[in-house]
């Protein structure tokens, strides 16, 4: 029962991502990339796979996407300039902030449709939530 319904969590938060990156005009794999670089960040390919669950070589391919689009770009490291980061551009920038707006959206209506269903206070859904969070980063 309990592994239905997480299977049936992570179709639902897929497909969300799906279709908030069409919404975007943009692939799955762009939205992963824009997802996992924060502004600021300069990433080094390892950690950008780590943050998308996906293999390096996967991982090259979406940010390649990205690169191609101009939502990022590749630069040498500051202490080790044969060391290449993932930078968001400015548009990749604007590209996540409409991409981070649309997912909270979907994040409000979630909730909302979880408070009207199951009559629980705002106060008991956030103790589940965080629960789940960090149930799942302790499976990890």
């Amino acid at each position: 029962m309990r592994s239905d319904l997480l299977d049936q969590l992570e179709i639902h938060l897929a497909r969300g991502l799906v279709e908030d990156a069409r919404f975007a005009d943009r692939t799955e794999a762009t939205a992963r990339v824009l997802l996992a670089v924060e502004p600021g960040d300069g990433l080094a390919m390892g950690e950008v796979a780590r943050r998308l669950g996906r293999e390096p070589s996967t991982a090259t391919r979406f940010v390649d996407r990205a690169v191609a689009e101009g939502l990022v770009r590749r630069q040498a490291g500051l202490r080790d300039r044969r060391r290449r980061l993932v930078v968001l551009t400015p548009e990749g920038e604007v590209a996540r902030d409409a991409l981070l707006r649309r997912r909270r959206q979907r994040a409000e209506a979630l909730l909302t449709a979880m408070l009207d269903s199951t009559g629980l206070g705002s106060g008991q859904v956030e103790w589940f939530l965080d629960a789940l969070r960090e149930g799942l980063e302790g499976a990890s």
